[in-house]
C-alpha cells in the first residue's frame, strides 16, 4: 500500500512539474548553471556601442581560444567542449548580435557583415590582442572573415563544419532550400524535432526538461531567425576569396554525416588551403563540439599543442 501510494505521489508531482513552463525553465536555469559551473565558466556582458554583447569566459593563465556558434545557436553550445580544454587556457564563447541572450533588433539588418562587425568590435572591447579562434558553422564564417582582416590578432584559426562555401555536393539542407523549405527555422516542436534531426547524427543527450525548454525558445525566436536568415541570404556572398589570405595554421573539423553542409566542402578548403589540418569525424553530424565533444577537443588540442 505504502508503495503503490509513494509511487501514485511521484506521478503526480511528475505530472505537474511537466506541465508547467515556469518550473521547467526554472529547472533548465538550474542546469544550465550547473554545466557552466562545472566547465568553469562565468557569464559576462560588455557594452559594444550600439548593444550589449553577452559571453562566458574561463579564466587561464595560458592562450586565450575564443569561439563562436552557428546560426540560431548560442555561446552555450561551447560549454561541455570547454570542460575538455585543458585547464590553462583561457576560453571566451561569445554570443554573436542577434543571437543567445543578446538584443533582437526586427529595424537592423543582420547579413554576415553586421555580425562579424559586431564581433569585431566585441573583440577590441575585450581587448583581445592575440587568440586562437574557432567557430561553427556561421561562426565559422565569421571567424574567416575575421582572421583574413586580422591576421596579426589571430594565432590559429578552428573550422567546425564551417559556413561560407557552397559544397561539390548538396547536402539535405541546399536541397531543402531549393524546395522553399527551410529547415533551420522553427516555428513549432515538429520543426525543432526535425532541426535535431539535420543538426546531430546522434542527438546528444538533453536531461529532462531542458528539451523542451530549448524547443520553446528556438519557437519563440522563429520568426526573428526568419528575418535574420532573409538578410543574410539577401547579401550572401561565398568566402572562397578568403581562403587563399589564410595564412596562419587552419584546423579544419567535419561530421561525415552532416546534413547541413555537406562533408563534400572539405575537398574546396584542402584545395584553396593546403596548409589546412582536415579532421574527418565518421557518423557525427553539424556540430561536432556538441556530438562529440571528447574526441573533438582531443583532435583540436592536439593541433594547438603544435601551433600555440
Amino acid at each position: 500500500m505504502k508503495k503503490t501510494l509513494r509511487g501514485f505521489l511521484i506521478f503526480i508531482v511528475i505530472f505537474f512539474v511537466s506541465g508547467c513552463a515556469s518550473l521547467q525553465q526554472s529547472l533548465f536555469d538550474f542546469s544550465m548553471s550547473a554545466e557552466r559551473w562545472r566547465s568553469g565558466m562565468e557569464l559576462k556582458k560588455v557594452d559594444i556601442g550600439d548593444q550589449d554583447i553577452s559571453y562566458l569566459e574561463r579564466e587561464g593563465e595560458g592562450e586565450t581560444i575564443v569561439f563562436l556558434h552557428g546560426f540560431a545557436a548560442d555561446k552555450d553550445s561551447w560549454v561541455r567542449f570547454a570542460r575538455q580544454m585543458p585547464k590553462d587556457y583561457r576560453i571566451v564563447a561569445i554570443d554573436l548580435p542577434g543571437h543567445g541572450d543578446n538584443s533582437r533588433d526586427f529595424n537592423r539588418t543582420y547579413d554576415i557583415d553586421y555580425i562579424a562587425e559586431g564581433f569585431t568590435k566585441t573583440v577590441e572591447t575585450l581587448n583581445l590582442d592575440r587568440f586562437h579562434l574557432a567557430g561553427n558553422s556561421m561562426g565559422g564564417y565569421v571567424s574567416k572573415i575575421y582572421a583574413a582582416e586580422h591576421p596579426d590578432r589571430v594565432i590559429t584559426l578552428g573550422l567546425f563544419d564551417s559556413a561560407g562555401l557552397l559544397s561539390p555536393k548538396p547536402s539535405d539542407f541546399q536541397l531543402a532550400l531549393d524546395r522553399g523549405d527551410n529547415p533551420l527555422i522553427v516555428n513549432s516542436r515538429d520543426d525543432f524535432d526535425r532541426l535535431m534531426q539535420f543538426a546531430f547524427q546522434n542527438e546528444p543527450f538533453l536531461p529532462w526538461p531542458m528539451r523542451s525548454v530549448v524547443a520553446r525558445k528556438y519557437i519563440s525566436h522563429g520568426r526573428f531567425n526568419q528575418k535574420m536568415w532573409n538578410d543574410i541570404w539577401a547579401h550572401r556572398e561565398e568566402a572562397i576569396d578568403l581562403l587563399p589570405r589564410l595564412h596562419i595554421p587552419v584546423f579544419i573539423i567535419w561530421g561525415d554525416s552532416d546534413r547541413i553542409l555537406h562533408v563534400s566542402t572539405v575537398e574546396v578548403y584542402q584545395e584553396n588551403i593546403p596548409h589546412a589540418e582536415t579532421v574527418i569525424l565518421k557518423n557525427c553530424g553539424h556540430a561536432p563540439m556538441l556530438e562529440r565533444p571528447g574526441e573533438t577537443a582531443d583532435f583540436y588540442v592536439t593541433f594547438l599543442d603544435k601551433n600555440g
